[in-house]
């Protein structure tokens, strides 16, 4: 017997910092077979787009995924070789096409309760976070090792990319001093506005 669930209750997964849900996991809430969403997508390829309404996870991605939902709600069998991860747009169209109330209305709680969470702390393979053992090692370009640095507790190695996304999230303003030297004050408070600044 397969445990209840909700949209409510549903542990988050995500797939490049984007939320994202199982071929099962969608046909459990939606109330119809697993072979169903399957067959939809297979009959509507045309109209899904991969990046967009779905991920297809193979081969390293799927162990680390598979590692990481191990211990939740929602492991991935060991049997499994891909995996389709439907985004919001996915969902939707499936909802779509199934054309239930059911499906209509889990839907909706799945944008509410689901989708629209943000991660409380994303997983990123990019960022070396600092404990007493992390070094990072600068290479010349040799190969021979051009200096070494502790990183510590607390602090984090990333990307400047990585670091801006951060702060945009989380609504600060990121813009080079130049850009912001030819601004005038209501250009200033227009890019507040937007809540995006161009580097």
């Amino acid at each position: 017997m397969q445990n209840q669930i909700s949209a409510e209750t549903l542990s988050p997964i995500t797939h490049n910092q984007i939320p994202v849900i199982t071929t099962e996991l969608l046909s459990q809430l939606y109330g119809t077979e697993t072979n169903n969403i399957k067959v939809n997508f297979t009959r509507n390829a045309d109209r899904f787009v991969e990046g967009k309404h779905f991920f297809k996870v193979e081969g390293d991605e799927l162990k680390n995924l598979r590692v990481t939902l191990s211990n939740s709600q929602n492991p991935v069998s060991p049997k499994v070789r891909s995996l389709i991860l439907w985004t919001e747009r996915g969902a939707a169209r499936h909802a779509k096409m199934l054309e239930t109330d059911q499906a209509w209305e889990v839907f909706e709680k799945l944008e509410d309760c689901y989708f629209s969470r943000k991660p409380e702390h994303p997983v990123c393979s990019d960022v070396i976070h600092g404990d007493p053992r992390t070094l990072v090692i600068r290479l010349d370009e040799s190969g021979n090792i051009r200096f070494t640095e502790s990183v510590p507790e607390g602090a984090i190695v990333a990307t400047l990319d990585k670091v801006k996304w951060w702060l945009e999230r989380d609504g600060w303003l990121v813009m080079r001093r130049e850009s912001l030297a030819g601004m005038t004050l209501q250009d200033f408070f227009r890019l507040g506005d937007s809540g995006r600044a161009a580097c």
